[in-house]
């Protein structure tokens, strides 16, 4: 088995979030021989020494790509950057599983999807795809999405690329999976430092993994519940054991719930999408503006709840 490290990052401001996908991976430590790298980019002394009983190895990080003053730019975004870099930051691992802090592993046997794309040399992601996000059968939506994404492209790379890469689904670098053979790496963070020329766009890690992919031809792709995108699409919580599933007629269960944005956070916590519902939590650990949600989410029956929040 390929000795495989699992990788995040999180500043104070996400602790709450970053808290649930640490305490999720004890079932994928024991079955993968896995080791959990943590990336400092801002958190407490009582955070890091929680971390510290709980992870191999907290790492504070380096500005890379030497972004700091650029426009756009944030102590916390450091964690976009580090991600080209990971086989330089921890040497000697066959695999690096990167699983941002707003995510966490429901299945742990998704796990061996992205090892197997990996081990063949490719990128293991997941396209932002599924018959259940609102672009994929919303033609407004539609529309709106695709011009969000050339938008991206464009102030990334420029029209002449924007035009091409734009009619791809996005591929996410939320949750990603790439062995440690430098190829991949090593032209990730050159596209990386193109998309820099006019500051740290919202997307630059994720298109600039996307146009490596496709340039070298080694794109693993993913189902949608390998990483699911929650802010495209609630999951539903089965009625006889409360797994979360896809929202849709015979759903499967979801492996990594990806609560992605800022914006729909307040949303997620009403609706009791935490890992274990956030039972591991004291309201006062949650950020003051979503404590009321926090606490209705821990009120939420635990079986037979439906997909609107």
């Amino acid at each position: 088995m390929p000795k495989l490290a699992i990788c995040t990052a999180s500043d104070t401001n996400l602790f709450y979030l970053v808290k649930g996908l640490i305490l999720s991976l004890r079932r994928v430590l024991p079955l993968y021989q896995a080791e959990v790298i943590f990336f400092d980019l801002g958190c407490t002394q009582p955070e890091l020494a929680w971390l510290e009983a709980r992870t191999h190895r907290i790492i504070t990080p380096k500005d890379d790509l030497n972004v700091a003053g650029l426009p756009g730019y944030a102590p916390h975004k450091l964690g976009l950057t580090i991600r080209p870099f990971l086989p330089r930051y921890a040497p000697g691992y066959d695999i690096y599983l990167w699983i941002d802090a707003d995510a966490w592993v429901q299945d742990s046997t998704v796990i061996q999807y992205y090892l197997r794309g990996a081990e063949n040399g490719a990128a293991a992601v997941s396209p932002e795809v599924d018959i259940a996000y609102p672009f994929m059968q919303h033609l407004p939506s539609a529309i709106q999405f695709h011009r969000y994404k050339f938008g991206q492209w464009t102030e990334a790379f420029g029209e002449d690329i924007a035009r091409r890469m734009s009619l791809l689904p996005l591929v996410n670098a939320g949750v990603y999976a790439i062995n440690a053979d430098p190829l991949l790496w090593e032209k990730w963070s050159e596209n990386f430092r193109l998309t820099l020329r006019k500051g740290m766009t919202g997307l630059c890690d994720q298109v600039a993994l996307q146009k490596t992919l496709v340039e070298l031809n080694r794109v693993h792709a993913l189902p949608s519940r390998a990483n699911w995108m929650c802010h495209y699409a609630l999951p539903q919580k089965r009625s006889d054991d409360g797994v979360w599933i896809e929202p849709r007629l015979s759903g499967q269960p979801i492996g990594i719930v990806h609560l992605v944005a800022a914006v729909r956070r307040e949303s997620y916590l009403r609706y009791g999408l935490l890992y274990e519902g956030g039972d591991y939590l004291s309201p006062e650990e949650v950020p003051e503006n979503l404590r009321e949600a926090f606490l209705a989410g821990r009120r939420r029956p635990v079986i037979g709840e439906g997909a609107s929040a």
